[in-house]
Parts: C-alpha cells; sequence; structure tokens
C-alpha cells in the first residue's frame, strides 16, 4: 500500500509545477509590496523590500513565458454551443494576449529590447488583461449559478430521502460536499477576479483614479488574489 502524502510530498509536488511557483512568487511579491505601502520610507529594509518586490515582477514574467499558449487550447478544445461562447471569447482572449505580450514586457525588463516600447506594451497588456477579467467574471457568475441549482436539486433530493426513511446515500452526501467545495471555491475565484480587475484598471487608467491609485489598496488587492490563487493550486 502507498503511503499516504504528507505536507513535504504535496509542497515537493506544489513547487515542481509552474503555478505553484507563479503563485508563491505572486504572495510574496505582493507581501513586500504592502509592507512598502504601509512602512517607513526612508527605512533601508523598505527599500530593499521594494527592490525585492519588483525583481520578484521580473521573475514572475519569465515563469510564465509561453502560458498563453494554455488559453489558446481552452479555445481550440471549447464544446460551448450556447451564448456563452462569446464569454469564452473575451476571458481566454484577453488573458491569452495579455500573456503573450507580457513576453515583451519581460524581454524590455530583461533589456533585450528597447525601453522605449515598455509604456506601450504595458497599456496595451493592461486593456487585454482587463477585458480578460470581465469575460472570466461574467462566466464564473454562470458556473455559480448552475453549480447552486445543482446543490439545490441535490438537497432536495437527500431531504426526501430523510422524509422517506430510507438508508442516506453515501455517494450523494460525498457528491454534495464535493459540489459546495466547487461552489465555495467559485465564490472565492470570482472574488479574485475582481482584486485583480482593480489592479488592471489601475494601470488602464494610469493610476488617475483616486482611491483605487493608493500602494496599500493596489497591494492589497495583489496578496488577495495571489492567496486565493495559491489555495486553488495547493488543492489541485
Amino acid at each position: 500500500m502507498a503511503s499516504q502524502e504528507d505536507v513535504f510530498d504535496k509542497i515537493s509536488r506544489f513547487l515542481a509545477k509552474r503555478e505553484g511557483i507563479d503563485k508563491t512568487l505572486k504572495v510574496l511579491r505582493y507581501s513586500a509590496r504592502l509592507a512598502v505601502a504601509l512602512g517607513p520610507k526612508d527605512q533601508d529594509l523598505t527599500k530593499r523590500l521594494s527592490s525585492f518586490e519588483k525583481s520578484v515582477g521580473v521573475s514572475r514574467k519569465a515563469v510564465r513565458f509561453g502560458k498563453f499558449l494554455q488559453d489558446v487550447n481552452s479555445l481550440r478544445h471549447s464544446k460551448t454551443k450556447d451564448a456563452t461562447v462569446i464569454l469564452e471569447l473575451l476571458s481566454y482572449g484577453g488573458e491569452g494576449v495579455y500573456y503573450f505580450i507580457e513576453q515583451f514586457t519581460w524581454l524590455v525588463k530583461t533589456g533585450a529590447l528597447n525601453k522605449d516600447l515598455e509604456g506601450r506594451l504595458a497599456l496595451a497588456s493592461a486593456v487585454a488583461e482587463l477585458v480578460g477579467y470581465v469575460g472570466s467574471i461574467w462566466l464564473k457568475f454562470h458556473k455559480l449559478q448552475k453549480l447552486i441549482n445543482q446543490e439545490k436539486d441535490m438537497v432536495d433530493q437527500l431531504q426526501k430521502l430523510r422524509k422517506d426513511e430510507i438508508v442516506v446515500d453515501v455517494k450523494l452526501e460525498s457528491a454534495l460536499a464535493s459540489l459546495r467545495f466547487q461552489r465555495n471555491l467559485c465564490c472565492a475565484l470570482i472574488l479574485q477576479d475582481i482584486a485583480d480587475s482593480v489592479m488592471a484598471l489601475n494601470d488602464v487608467t494610469n493610476g488617475r483614479v483616486n482611491g483605487l491609485n493608493h500602494p496599500a489598496v493596489l497591494a492589497l488587492a495583489g496578496l488577495t488574489s495571489g492567496c486565493i490563487s495559491f489555495y486553488k493550486n495547493w488543492n489541485l
């Protein structure tokens, strides 16, 4: 019999994946950014954290090299036939364009491309990212509604079984628990997309929206998104 996976096995498996490394770096980056936003500006530690945060940001761009192909494949293998295909085009298309442009942003950051391109690339990637989040949020709301309806049907079935004094269906109970986990995760992922949208909107508007452009707000949005992403990928 195979031994049960312990926490070290799980950490090893998690960090062996691209998503595991990326989400770990995301949590570290926005934790550092929050510390910088809340800490005194003249301290040496704050300056070091700021430098660390920027370096991690560049590292994440390298880790996500070629990631746009996942969105291309999602569109290629989509079996959606109804109107939600438009939302998929917005979600996967926007995200795919964002990841594709980010590859060139990374090349600019490393000095391989002209620094003059950075501003235009940043705006284009931010617009594509925001479009992708709009589509993703609507898609997840659509999925959430389906999960809620399925959960309601299962609860009704279980209540009927109990009312008729029939032995409880263990498989149905297990399926209900799994469905509730998916529903809660879907809610968390909607929150994640909203948090990421806040940062993308700030980039699109070039930080001109008061309140939205506060460093602590942006850091909290990024950290919230990072923690949810980490939790999702940790439980895969």
